[in-house]
Formats: C-alpha cells, sequence, structure tokens
C-alpha cells in the first residue's frame, strides 16, 4: 500500500489468528494486550490495581519489540512504503471527529466482549476467547477503513516510537481508553452482576 494521504490499511487477518492470540496467554496472564482492555477489568474489578501500571508497562514494552523486529525483518522499501505500520489514515483534522468516534465505539465492543465474557461471573463462559477474536475481526472489517481499527494504544505506540511517526497520535490513545471508561461505567452501573453493580442490587 502506498504511503500518502489515500487510505489506512485495514488489519486484515484470519480469524483464526485473533482466536489463538486470545486462548494462548490466559492460563499466564490473563490475555491482556491492550491497556484500555486493562482498565475496563480494573474498573469493573477483574485486575488488582496494583498490576495495572506493570500491565501498561508490559503491553507498550511489547508493541515496540513487535515494531523493532517488524523494522529488523522488512526490507527497507517495504518498511518505509508502510510507514513502519504506524496508523497513517489521518491526514487531516475533518478525518478526526469519525476516526475518534470509530475508535471509542470499537473499543466499547472489544472491551464488553472481555468484561462480560470473561470476567462479569454471571455472563462469563468458556467460549470468552473466541467471542473476543470474532469482536476484533468485526471491528477490524467494520472500521478498519475509518481509523485503522487499532482499538490499542500499546499497538499504535510501538509503530510511531519506531518510525517517528505521531501525525494524530493521541486518537489511538483517547479513543480506546474513553470506550473502556464507558464499559466500565456500563456494566457497574447498569449490566453487572450484582457484586459490581454499584447500584440495583
Amino acid at each position: 500500500v502506498a504511503n500518502g494521504p489515500v487510505t489506512s490499511q485495514p488489519r486484515l487477518e484470519h480469524p483464526a489468528f485473533p482466536l489463538l492470540n486470545d486462548c494462548l496467554p490466559l492460563i499466564c496472564s490473563g490475555g491482556h494486550f491492550n491497556p484500555a482492555v486493562s482498565l475496563g477489568a480494573w474498573l469493573i474489578g477483574g485486575l488488582n490495581l496494583v498490576l495495572v501500571i506493570p500491565y501498561w508497562i508490559s503491553q507498550l514494552c511489547g508493541g515496540l519489540i513487535g515494531a523493532t523486529l517488524a523494522k529488523v525483518m522488512a526490507t527497507p522499501d517495504r518498511y518505509v512504503n508502510t510507514t513502519g505500520a504506524a496508523f497513517t489514515g489521518i491526514v487531516s483534522d475533518t478525518q478526526v471527529p469519525s476516526a475518534l468516534v470509530g475508535e471509542i465505539v470499537m473499543t466499547m465492543f472489544l472491551v464488553l466482549a472481555v468484561c462480560m465474557g470473561a470476567i462479569n461471573e454471571k455472563t462469563r463462559t468458556p467460549l470468552a476467547p473466541f467471542c473476543i477474536g470474532f469482536t476484533v475481526t468485526a471491528d477490524i472489517l467494520a472500521g478498519g477503513g475509518i481509523s485503522g481499527a487499532c482499538m490499542n494504544p500499546a499497538r499504535a505506540f510501538g509503530p510511531a516510537l519506531v518510525a517517528s511517526y505521531w501525525d494524530y497520535h493521541w486518537v489511538y490513545w483517547v479513543g480506546p481508553m474513553v470506550g473502556s471508561l464507558l464499559v466500565g461505567a456500563l456494566i457497574r452501573l447498569l449490566i453487572g452482576d450484582t457484586k459490581t453493580r454499584l447500584f440495583l442490587k
């Protein structure tokens, strides 16, 4: 894909990848790859506060390591052509509102799938990794052309740092974090189980 003001390339991938990505690490750490997911998990009581910052640091380091490996393994021409996998789809201020709303909504779906499928006691299910994986895939297909379907500040941070591309980078932090906060409030106030809800017990 040519690097320029045309489009951002959606992260099209085989649906099996997000499924495996969510299933395999669950036994080690809960499968957290995303600061927004960790925030949502903490907000509804699924993650201890003392683990939030270490998780965030680990996630950002993971994004940085992945971006560095991509730069080492890719040919220089291909790396430059894709801006090191940094999100380059937003090229003007007029695109910011739709991209920001897209990131908020897509992250809400993702965090909702994680919190209700893997953490909330009443709705928790062994099929949660599959639900999460399919949610990620649906988000990519629906929103890839709008914002790149990031949903993950760590995914945005690593390539941005390695490629030194920071244009509109804040969208990929504010959108996912706001989406996570909204899901946390929704579960705490309305749809969580009686142990999680603050009201209407």
